[in-house]
């Protein structure tokens, strides 16, 4: 099967991954990390990508970089083979160091690309190597919130971001403390859960914010051309839409709709619905999840987008769960 191409156009933005080839050690020493990314800094410095959030591990690495002139695949195919062929002469090894050609998710929100940035500083901390990403050498938080670092980290959208959400003038560790706190679980499951997500829609360009209004313009949207094929990545995750029903249903109690004289059970509606358009979710998936089949979860997501349509009391409160769901996982 041919290879999917990647998404890479001039000033797009992208998630980049590799790992060790059967999970054997990429990097095996210090030196070892710091001539990996003397090679990025030259791909830098030729203006093929810029990077402006990293972390380097000892099995993989993870960066948020934008590709200025669409050049995403050489420049990693640069640094890469640079890094490989030089391991393999000092270990006297010979073969594929890298587990294949890099990973790499396009990032056209900003929101995602903020919850991108929490989440490859939390790397370190979920490896369990530092209890806080500022201590750990070879990830840029430490360079953020430590005031100096190398000159091929582009700093200029992070820092902008810092001062805008925490409405200061000037960037300070303390701006990036706030903006960018550790990443939660939430967040973690959404980005795992989009690396291996075969979708390359990006559905979070179409909403655009994640108040109810917003969420319900979106869905009345999404329902009138819902036809159950296409999945966009996942924007929230099925946990929190879930933990989003509980709170709803507490406050407000149990959640049917009426029609006619029959009483339709509205929350495994919403959680099916919800879970396919804001999680991603594919049928097969959405029946394990509800103990269901594919075909009862498939009829349950056309209920759910026949209410969108219909009836604006279910739109209402779906809206706000969703939205509940998204800033849980987003903004959290």
């Amino acid at each position: 099967m041919a290879r999917k191409s990647r998404r890479d156009q001039p000033a797009s933005w992208h998630h980049v991954v590799n790992r060790g080839i059967a999970k054997r050690p990429l990097f095996e020493s210090r030196d070892d990390v710091r001539f990996f990314l003397s090679r990025i800094a030259r791909e830098v410095r030729e203006g093929r990508i810029e990077v402006h959030a990293f972390c380097i591990l000892t099995t993989h690495f993870h960066m948020l970089v934008k590709s200025p002139r669409g050049e995403l695949s050489e420049a990693f195919r640069r640094a890469q083979n640079a890094h490989s062929r030089r391991f393999n002469r000092r270990k006297r090894r010979d073969g594929a160091l890298v587990r294949g050609r890099f990973f790499s998710k396009r990032v056209d929100d900003d929101r995602y690309r903020r919850v991108l940035v929490r989440y490859i500083d939390h790397n370190p901390v979920r490896a369990k190597i530092v209890t806080a990403a500022r201590d750990y050498e070879f990830c840029s938080a430490a360079h953020y919130q430590g005031g100096a670092g190398p000159i091929w980290l582009a700093r200029d959208w992070v820092e902008a971001e810092a001062c805008r959400i925490t409405g200061v003038a000037s960037f300070s560790s303390e701006a990036y403390d706030q903006s960018f706190a550790p990443a939660h679980a939430r967040m973690v499951e959404l980005v795992d859960r989009r690396l291996t997500s075969r979708a390359t829609r990006e559905p979070l360009t179409d909403l655009i914010g994640t108040t109810a209004d917003s969420v319900r313009a979106w869905m009345q949207r999404k329902a009138r051309l819902a036809d159950g094929t296409k999945l966009g990545l996942p924007m929230c995750t099925a946990t929190a839409i879930q933990e989003a029903l509980a709170a709803d249903e507490q406050v407000k109690g149990r959640w049917v709709v009426e029609e006619g004289e029959r009483l339709i059970p509205a929350r495994k509606a919403a959680e099916v619905g919800l879970g396919h358009d804001l999680a991603g979710m594919s049928w097969r998936e959405l029946a394990l999840l509800t103990s269901g089949s594919p075909s009862q979860v498939r009829r349950l997501a056309d209920l759910h987008w026949r209410l969108i349509r219909t009836d604006a009391g279910y739109v209402e409160r779906a809206a706000q769960v969703g939205g509940a769901a998204l800033r849980e996982v987003l903004e959290g």
